[in-house]
């Protein structure tokens, strides 16, 4: 399923492009408004510098000629002096809505492509430019006839997703609460290869043991590694809810997780990794005498690691040779990456959740420690009724003589 609205696009072609010609030069520049979710896409021989915000939130992308044929580069600015929003978060927001933007770019310029069908099929290079060897990355994100989101129905007005579905996992239980076991599945297209794992127009069904019924949820972000489905009673209405996890594959580690309600055969979304994100922010600032301070404002907790087993080359990065910080230093909290069931009352199998995130310093590789926050149901909402902070072990040197 397709995640672009087209009435939501706007298409300019500026002087010297025409909706067919040339193919070089050719450069695409795709902003978008966050107030009302619109997208504006300016097709000219030149970026469209001047539609570009200091957010550098742009996606940018023209063709190459190759001896066999074309490539299209598509170049996605990850650093930056952004405020709260760091690189690992702008990485992350860039992968997890590229696919939209591709799709703005392949239907808006969909005249070009019948012109020259042959494009459908150049791949696609991305390049995430950082200047941290750990985002700067060029990767191939498939060709665009992936991106077409008019090949979403065949000429007879069969969905494409259900002739490429497959069952991914099912699970059994009463979802309903009405004392009779429900199924519940989960399905998804794979890619031809049996080697990748990855998925795309995932959806569950809810299949009423009773009634033999059925009802449908596509989760916002459908498309991930490694979907699973877990059944349990979160909200301890005696009636188990259904909690859906998408592995990202982002270098971050980040996950996709959902939770439904289908109590009364009425369905309702309880939890949602984004909105959690949003919620749950925190600081991550590096202090003097070789302490980092991470603090909660929402919940009013502060935690205080202590750095200094970090060794002398790291440390000397940020400190002088008496502790004190050189200059002010940010790590960050990366988003959601594991929201694992934890019983909360083994008798009547109910749970709480326990929700973990990486604090890491000024990279990615660096990590700090993990946020654990356990959540549990107050009747309406899911709150913090703990949050820990826990820290990487180190390797225990022996005192003893061999």
């Amino acid at each position: 399923m397709s995640r672009l609205d087209p009435e939501k696009l706007t298409v300019e072609f500026k002087e010297g492009v025409t909706t067919t010609e040339p193919i070089i030069p050719r450069r695409y520049t795709l902003t978008h408004s966050d107030i009302t979710a619109e997208l504006f896409l300016m097709i000219g021989l030149e970026y469209a510098y001047d539609k570009i915000n200091y957010l550098r939130d742009e996606v940018r992308g023209e063709w190459i000629k190759k001896e066999n044929g074309y490539l299209y580069y598509v170049y996605l600015y990850i650093d930056g002096h952004f405020g709260p929003t760091t690189i690992s978060t702008r990485d992350f927001i860039f992968r997890r809505e590229l696919p939209l933007a591709l799709e703005a770019i392949r239907y808006g310029d969909r005249e070009f492509f019948n012109a020259h069908p042959e494009l459908d099929n150049s791949p696609i290079m991305v390049f995430f430019q950082s200047a941290d060897p750990q985002y700067n990355k060029v990767e191939n994100w498939g060709i665009f006839s992936d991106y077409d989101i008019r090949s979403t129905y065949t000429e007879d007005g069969i969905s494409t997703t259900e002739i490429g579905r497959y069952l991914i996992d099912v699970k059994v239980g009463d979802v309903t609460g009405d004392g009779v076991a429900d199924k519940v599945s989960l399905y998804g297209s794979k890619p031809e290869e049996p080697s990748e794992i990855f998925v795309e127009n995932i959806t569950v069904e809810i299949e009423d043991g009773h009634s033999k019924e059925s009802e449908s949820i596509t989760p916002e972000y459908n498309s991930g590694y490694n979907p699973t489905i877990f059944l349990g009673d979160f909200t301890k209405d005696n009636s188990e809810d259904i909690k859906i996890s998408i592995d990202s594959g982002g270098s971050g580690g980040y996950g996709y997780f959902y939770i439904y309600s289908f109590k009364d055969n009425k369905l309702q979304e309880i939890f949602d990794f984004d909105k959690y994100n949003e919620e749950y922010e925190y600081s991550v600032d590096y202090m003097d005498l070789y302490r980092v301070a991470v603090a909660n404002d929402m919940l009013g907790k502060l935690f205080v690691l202590d750095i200094s087993n970090k060794g002398s080359d790291y440390l000397s990065q940020y400190y002088d040779k008496k502790g004190k910080l050189m200059k002010p230093v940010q790590g960050e909290v990366l988003a959601l990456s594991s929201l694992a069931p934890y019983v909360n009352d083994e008798k009547n199998n109910t749970y709480d959740l326990l929700a973990f995130q990486r604090i890491i310093g000024t990279t990615n590789s660096d990590t700090l420690g993990y946020i654990e926050n356990l959540l549990t149901w107050d009747g309406q909402r899911f709150v913090t009724s703990r949050m820990l902070v826990s820290i990487p072990g180190m390797n225990l040197i022996s005192t003893k003589k061999q």
